[in-house]
């Protein structure tokens, strides 16, 4: 699933583009509002999903549009609900953050991601692929353990 929201365009009316007094607080204003709007609409989406095995599983995905650049913050925690393996109650957090760009429609990772991780089982792991014209943040649980990953994903998005 993805979602983009973008803020309405904004500019300043001529009579206030002349006036100076009316344009630095038409000025100030819009940058008000659009500083709410990015506040507000800077959550792509909250996911949830369930993993029994080790097999990486897609999770939480964005678009990275040509001639674009995105960083992506995904703050993922889980928790072992099941399985014959591990101990009850097996928990997890990660906060993985990277960036993808689009050149003419080649999606490349910029550096290392940056993963910030603390886990009672070595083998459970967040991190990013990449596939189409999506960066995909990918979760992996253990063999025999029934797991509920739960994250959210920002994104900010520059470009041409």
């Amino acid at each position: 699933m993805s979602i983009t929201l973008n803020p309405p365009p904004l500019s300043i009316p001529s009579d206030f583009a002349q006036d100076k007094e009316k344009n630095a607080f038409f000025n100030s204003l819009l940058n008000t509002i659009y500083q709410i709007w990015t506040a507000l609409y800077g959550i792509r989406f909250s996911a949830t999903v369930k993993t029994t095995d080790a097999t990486p599983t897609g999770f939480m995905r964005v678009q990275v549009p040509t001639d674009k650049t995105v960083m992506i913050e995904a703050a993922v925690v889980a928790r072992r609900t099941g399985g014959g393996s591990g101990t009850a109650g097996d928990s997890a957090f990660y906060k993985l953050t990277g960036a993808y760009k689009n050149i003419a429609g080649a999606l490349t990772g910029i550096g290392s991601p940056s993963l910030v991780q603390g886990e009672d089982q070595a083998a459970w792991d967040v991190a990013f692929a990449a596939a189409g014209g999506y960066a995909i943040v990918t979760v992996t649980g253990a063999s025999d353990n029934n797991i509920t990953w739960e994250g959210t994903l920002y994104s900010y998005t520059v470009g041409a």
